[in-house]
């Protein structure tokens, strides 16, 4: 029976853990989300050459908020605050950053496309038909040659080619006509229906509305016509613009922008 005493004594007795286990701390996980983050983080950095990439800067800020909150939440079991603080402030600083470049390299594009229409409005008014023409050349060129010459150029064309001339010319030439008519002829720049990029260039269209009294040759008061403007940037100095293409009369809304290439998968745009 002592024998029996003793021993239940012995089990009773709380084993005491090691001086060395207490110290040990408990494991903890880097979380996926924190990690993930700064990888987006680092993707949202491309965004400069492609508004695709705004998606990882997005994910980032999302990924990296969400994995803050779960570590805070469960600090014995997770950590990666830093990694999840890191990945939200890449997505925030390349992606507000990037879209605030963009947005303001737009306006200035927009700005700069519509300084441009109202100026040919006012060649229009101004202006002779050889001024117009010359304004359909690229920047380029036209550093190379005077209104003239491209004037010369044009009637030339019109001896060999007159019906193709008039294809391209016709609309421009009777607009001028109409405005030459009458001093209460008017031209005015109205609003640009798009903006878009075509390669390394940009494309805007710029509405205009003509309106004056009626005539034998121009019954309707008011008609409308639109110019498709290219802009090309020379060694990054801002963008100079010429006309691409003429229409008149024109329906509003009723042009379209050109559409991206279609990529097949290999690397073949069509």
């Amino acid at each position: 029976m002592a024998t029996d005493h003793k021993s239940s004594n012995v089990l009773s007795q709380p084993t005491e853990s090691s001086p060395i286990e207490n110290e040990l701390p408990a494991y903890r996980a880097i979380s996926s989300r924190a990690v993930l983050s700064v990888l987006c983080g680092i993707l949202a950095v491309f965004s400069i050459a492609s508004p695709f990439f705004y998606i990882f800067a997005v994910l980032a800020v999302v990924l990296g908020f969400t994995a803050d909150w779960n570590i805070q939440r469960y600090p014995d079991i997770l950590t990666g605050r830093g990694l999840a603080q890191t990945g939200a402030a890449l997505g925030l600083i390349f992606g507000l950053g990037i879209f605030t470049v963009s947005s303001v390299q737009g306006f200035i594009h927009t700005r700069n496309a519509e300084s441009f229409a109202k100026y040919y409005a006012e060649v229009f008014k101004t202006g002779d038909l050889a001024h117009l023409l010359w304004l359909e050349i690229p920047p380029v060129q036209r550093k190379k040659v005077s209104a003239e010459d491209v004037m010369e150029k044009a009637q030339a064309a019109k001896k060999k080619e007159s019906m193709m001339y008039e294809m391209k010319n016709g609309p421009l030439r009777n607009l001028k006509k109409r405005l030459d008519s009458s001093k209460n002829q008017e031209i005015h720049f109205v609003k640009l229906e798009g903006e878009a990029r075509d390669g390394m260039n940009l494309v805007a269209l710029a509405l205009f509305e003509v309106h004056g009294p009626e005539s034998k040759d121009f019954p309707k008061k008011e008609e409308y016509a639109l110019a498709v403007l290219k802009g090309t940037s020379e060694g990054g100095k801002g963008y100079e613009w010429w006309v691409d293409e003429f229409q008149y009369p024109y329906k509003p809304a009723t042009a379209t922008l050109p559409e991206k290439p279609v990529d097949d998968g290999h690397g073949h745009a069509h």
